[in-house]
């Protein structure tokens, strides 16, 4: 776009565009009124705002946060009104579904208003800190919770004569968890806040919120040491204790002599057994991508 065409495009009163109304040779030397439309849209924005894309974003959103609030507060529900279901693993997936449900209250409205109905923040200074915290530490918890839950099953399966993690010892580690997410994100509300990191933000007092780092290198580091504690720990966990789990199941032979029905249902098992064992890895790779696009 030429300078000409950029005066005529834009609706603000100030001096961005000391060119606008001058000759060439007294663009950078003279100072002129000109206009700035804090409401103009590009290409990416008309396709953006186009009345299909918005209808469905609207239903893939509002799809999404009905259907995760209710199936993980199903979740919690059934744990705790149940007293057979109040088991050390279902604790574990307790914990789970409160971390999705933080994810769903904190990531998914706020991320739709803020990206893609006003593209800019307009809910302030503290809920910039707070929207930035919990979105961090829901996926943390998630990440942890999978930890535990692999360490579990691996104590089971290859210790299986020891005594198994004790309901106050889940609490515990459920607690653990807990304070090592909250933790781990701990910098994050102190740097986040909203910023106008452009001209245009400036002019129209418009916000975005992100972190501001005292220095590159600061950002750097702990973004490093985030990925290493929220994914390559978790996933190097899980991929060990789950390998190891497959060996066993899948490795050992059944003792005694063959026996079609016995062989075939103890086959049923193992399947169970190593389906289950690869969902961990799954959510952990699904949970991590969501966090990161957030």
């Amino acid at each position: 776009m030429s300078k000409e065409e950029d005066c005529l495009s834009e609706n603000f009163t100030g001096t961005a565009f000391p060119w606008c109304g001058a000759s060439a040779e007294n663009w950078t030397a003279e100072t002129y009124n000109v206009t700035y439309n804090c409401t103009s849209r590009n290409d990416v924005e008309r396709v953006l705002y186009s009345p299909y894309f918005q209808a469905a974003i609207y239903f893939s959103y509002c799809s999404i946060f009905v259907a995760a609030l209710c199936g993980n507060g199903l979740v919690c529900y059934v744990v705790h009104s149940s007293p057979r279901m109040r088991t050390v693993t279902n604790y574990f997936i307790a914990n789970l579904a409160i971390g999705d449900v933080l994810m769903t209250l904190f990531c998914i409205p706020f991320s739709f208003v803020s990206v893609l109905i006003i593209q800019h923040w307009p809910f302030g200074d503290s809920m910039c800190r707070i929207v930035s915290y919990s979105q961090a530490v829901s996926v943390l918890v998630s990440a942890y919770t999978l930890v535990a839950i692999s360490l579990d099953r691996y104590m089971a399966i290859m210790r299986p004569l020891r005594p198994r993690l004790s309901k106050k010892g889940a609490a515990g580690a459920v607690v653990c968890v807990w304070l090592f997410a909250l933790a781990t994100a701990a910098p994050i509300p102190i740097v986040s806040r909203p910023t106008q990191p452009t001209e245009w933000h400036v002019k129209c007092s418009r916000y975005i919120c992100e972190e501001e780092w005292p220095s590159p290198s600061h950002s750097y580091f702990y973004s490093m040491a985030l990925m290493a504690l929220q994914y390559f720990m978790p996933l190097s966990v899980l991929v060990v204790t789950y390998a190891r789990i497959a060996e066993v199941v899948w490795g050992r032979r059944t003792p005694g002599e063959a026996e079609n029905t016995r062989d075939q249902r103890m086959a049923r098992s193992k399947r169970k057994v190593s389906c289950f064992s690869l969902n961990p890895l799954t959510a952990e790779g699904f949970s991590i991508s969501i966090g990161l696009i957030f």
